[in-house]
């Protein structure tokens, strides 16, 4: 029993804090938002983009999913891609979403646009813009969260493009001072 009160004073002595870990008032690594085998398909009526979904939705499953430690989207059979997961953690005013994505190169019969976005919520908080044909590329970018989103939020990925492309959302973090 004396020796759980030596190791109790010895760690309230130190901070009171695991070694490591960081103490109050220190950030936090970022910490993963994102989880690619948590993503399903979002119905039109939950979509923040449903004005963007063709008349002939076509995404079969085998087009999307967990890739290399993302979430890729093979644009060649999905012609346009909605998904979202439960949050796994609170997000508050004042963090920031570190989002990372990439693509191959961008090919098409014909040239277009693609857009991508990342919204949580109802509030998208990211989207881009990239013309077609275009060289490999990478997106990222840190957004502020403005207002706290409900308990039940979800975060959600959009993609559509023209042609055969691949994407991959390579991370959703979250970032907290």
């Amino acid at each position: 029993m004396r020796w759980a009160w030596v190791c109790l004073l010895w760690v309230v002595a130190c901070g009171g804090s695991e070694v490591g870990a960081p103490g109050f008032g220190e950030p936090l690594d970022p910490v993963p938002l994102l989880d690619p085998f948590a993503l399903t398909p979002v119905k039109a009526e939950a979509d923040p983009f449903v004005d963007h979904r063709p008349a002939e939705f076509d995404c079969p499953a085998a087009t999307w999913g967990p890739e290399g430690g993302g979430f890729e989207v093979q644009t060649g059979a999905c012609n346009y891609a909605a998904f979202d997961q439960p949050l796994p953690m609170p997000v508050e005013v004042g963090d920031r979403l570190s989002i990372l994505v990439w693509h191959d190169l961008l090919d098409s019969a014909e040239p277009g646009t693609a857009h991508l976005a990342v919204w949580v919520g109802t509030t998208v908080l990211w989207q881009a813009e990239v013309d077609i044909p275009a060289p490999s590329g990478t997106f990222e970018a840190v957004v502020p969260i403005a207002s706290t989103p409900a308990a039940d939020a979800r975060l959600g990925l959009h993609l559509h493009n023209h042609g055969f492309n691949s994407w991959r959302f390579v991370e959703v973090d979250l970032q907290r001072d």
